[in-house]
């Protein structure tokens, strides 16, 4: 990373620096744009672009043509932000694009069709802004906890409905921390956190996913569930620790992989291949989970 100094000038009352040309160049600011800045607690001062160019604010409402690159269109548009999108036709929309818009849209988060004609659809988003960011990390933590019970109960059905709703929280997460980042602009109106935070949140929230997807296709047996019990409740040291915002606990957490990583070893030497292959799935998760707590 390149560090640059300059000194600062006063002018009237006010002390002020020069930004780096190259720097004001590549995002287009000129005089009169705005700027994001940020004070960190050891005293950093941040400087950001507010992104504010045409194109990239975001609108009430935008219009799409129905061709073979709408459903594309339709998810990136709802990842920005978009919360009212229409897709319209001159000629009467083609009934299989019309039943693939249904299906991508029912797999969106508290995404509807309101209106539906010979040549046009109109999508809406409904409520996501008003779940705060963190609520939605909370959240995904506790589907993960269920999707570990699940297993144990043996309850398939709802093991699949959990990670339905954990993908589905996931992407309402993912549309708040990108709008954050591309404009600078919270999403909702109760989230506070700053650029680090917000990254640190998606990368957080992706080790959540990535366990969750193990946890997906594992099926427990007899041989191997009491190291299960044992990476069950690593997870919820972790969440422990995030959801108190423990940082001593995540330190724990984050060296215990290690004690975990010997007793797998030592388990997996009486074992049979398919729950070897299951004990290295848990260590999976176990890893997981130490980025996680790395994150905290």
């Amino acid at each position: 990373m390149e560090r640059i100094y300059r000194k600062l000038q006063k002018i009237g009352g006010s002390l002020v620096i020069s930004l780096p040309k190259k720097w004001t160049e590549n995002y287009e600011l000129n005089a009169g744009s705005s700027i994001g800045m940020e004070v960190q607690n050891d005293g950093t001062l941040l400087i950001m672009p507010k992104m504010e160019h045409a194109g990239e604010v975001i609108k009430d409402e935008i219009v799409l043509e129905a061709n073979e690159f709408v459903i594309w269109e339709i998810l990136k548009k709802s990842l920005a932000g978009q919360t009212n999108i229409t897709i319209l036709s001159d000629t009467e929309i083609n009934k299989v694009l019309k039943k693939y818009i249904r299906k991508y849209v029912n797999r969106l988060p508290n995404t509807e069709i309101i209106e539906e004609t010979n040549q046009r659809i109109i999508i809406q988003n409904f409520g996501y802004k008003e779940i705060p960011t963190k609520k939605l990390v909370q959240r995904l933590l506790y589907l993960v906890a269920n999707m570990f019970e699940d297993l144990e109960n043996k309850s398939m059905d709802d093991l699949d409905d959990n990670f339905e709703q954990l993908k589905r929280f996931y992407f309402i997460l993912v549309i708040h921390i990108r709008t954050y980042l591309r404009t600078g602009v919270y999403i909702s109106s109760t989230s506070e956190f700053t650029p680090l935070e917000a990254m640190d949140y998606r990368m957080f929230s992706e080790k959540a996913v990535e366990l969750a997807e193990t946890l997906k296709e594992f099926r427990l047996s007899e041989g191997v569930l009491g190291f299960y019990k044992e990476a069950e409740q690593y997870y919820k040291e972790v969440m422990v620790a995030f959801l108190n915002k423990n940082d001593k606990l995540a330190f724990y957490s984050w060296l215990k992989k290690e004690k975990l990583v010997v007793k797998a070893n030592e388990i997996m030497k009486n074992l049979g291949y398919n729950d070897k292959d299951k004990i290295r799935d848990l260590l999976r998760i176990i890893q997981n989970c130490k980025d996680m707590a790395a994150l905290i």
